[in-house]
């Protein structure tokens, strides 16, 4: 048996993987990343939502930088 086998169905991918060659929670792991990138393509977000995140992310930034930055004298 080969590591990986891909097989293609009419509307599905079969993918089998020798035991021996992947760690389960590893496995696991990136069947979590492959479920969560399909949610991200129904959700269909618009550029402009990267956008308000990025300013979100700058704002909270200023507000909080010196918890963890301490100002130099």
């Amino acid at each position: 048996m080969q590591t990986i086998d891909l097989q293609t169905t009419e509307d599905k991918f079969v993918i089998s993987i020798d035991k021996n060659s992947v760690d389960k929670e590893f496995l696991l792991d990136l069947i979590g990343k492959i479920r969560l990138e399909s949610l991200i393509r129904q959700a269909d977000f618009d550029e402009s939502l990267e956008d308000l995140g990025e300013e979100i992310k700058t704002d909270w930034w200023k507000k909080n930088k010196d918890r963890f930055i301490k100002p130099q004298k």
